[in-house]
């Protein structure tokens, strides 16, 4: 995994007259890298991402992650991550349905209520273990949220919670998206608690969401799912969602450069 202080490393590279530019950054999971220009062809993409993974390795080797959005059928970026040794590992559909929902008598209808400060600590206690097996969204922590809830977009009105007996048992977290065409509204995370499984609050609990982004003029619903999150799937169909397009991830590890290697192994004795 990449350390804590080393700002990145970057490269450019021309190849049969494109040219492509790298970036790896540390991230919680290893090194995040980025190319640009989208328009580079494979081989450029791939030297690129070859030479920033000798980049990263200098800087102490790690796991490096590159994502490539809206993948086409034949796609450059793909193309270029594989002649670099990255391997694709995870793919996240977006998923897209008009507002309002169709009905859909099976759905039971909840009544929600917004986020308030109070609640940070219940919605930690279940975002954590309904996401315990996921990659970014299991494992928050206050630190995390409070950073979520600086961001331009947050509106504490469009967090949703639901609570039976007076305890949380699932949520709904909306995003609004007024600057992209057609505007949209996002179900940007939801979960239930596991202890309400089975009741259909995964469901009900993302009508509650639409409801609300419809609410608010927008006819466009979205949101982003694992593509491999089948119960999840079967509730968006249910509801209306279909495929809009996928992102792929891409993962490669390297090494420590040999020097690097050495250098450590002498600071540890």
């Amino acid at each position: 995994m990449a350390r804590a202080g080393i700002v990145g490393a970057m490269t450019a590279i021309e190849a049969h007259g494109s040219y492509g530019a790298a970036q790896a950054s540390p991230g919680a999971n290893g090194w995040v890298v980025t190319v640009e220009p989208a328009t580079a062809d494979a081989a450029a993409i791939g030297a690129a991402l070859e030479a920033v993974s000798e980049a990263a390795a200098w800087a102490g080797g790690g796991r490096l992650e590159f994502w490539v959005e809206a993948l086409q059928a034949s796609d450059v970026r793909s193309d270029g991550a594989e002649r670099a040794g990255f391997v694709a590992y995870r793919d996240l559909w977006q998923l897209r349905c008009p507002l309002p929902a169709k009905p859909d008598e099976r759905i039971p209808r909840i009544q929600t209520r917004a986020y308030t400060p109070d609640d940070l600590d219940a919605f930690l206690e279940v975002n954590n273990r309904a996401f315990a097996w996921h990659p970014e969204q299991g494992g928050r922590t206050r630190d995390d949220i409070e950073s979520i809830q600086r961001e331009p977009w947050y509106d504490p009105d469009g967090f949703r919670l639901y609570e039976v007996d007076g305890r949380l048992a699932g949520f709904c977290w909306t995003k609004e998206h007024r600057a992209v065409d057609p505007p949209l509204g996002e179900i940007y995370v939801i979960g239930v608690d596991p202890d309400f499984h089975g009741r259909g609050l995964g469901d009900a609990l993302t009508r509650a969401g639409l409801d609300w982004l419809h609410g608010q003029g927008l006819e466009h619903g979205m949101l982003y799912v694992e593509s491999d999150n089948d119960a999840a799937n079967r509730t968006y169909d249910r509801i209306g969602f279909r495929h809009h397009q996928t992102n792929r991830a891409f993962e490669r590890t390297v090494a420590a450069a040999p020097a690097v290697a050495a250098a450590r192994q002498e600071a540890g004795r």
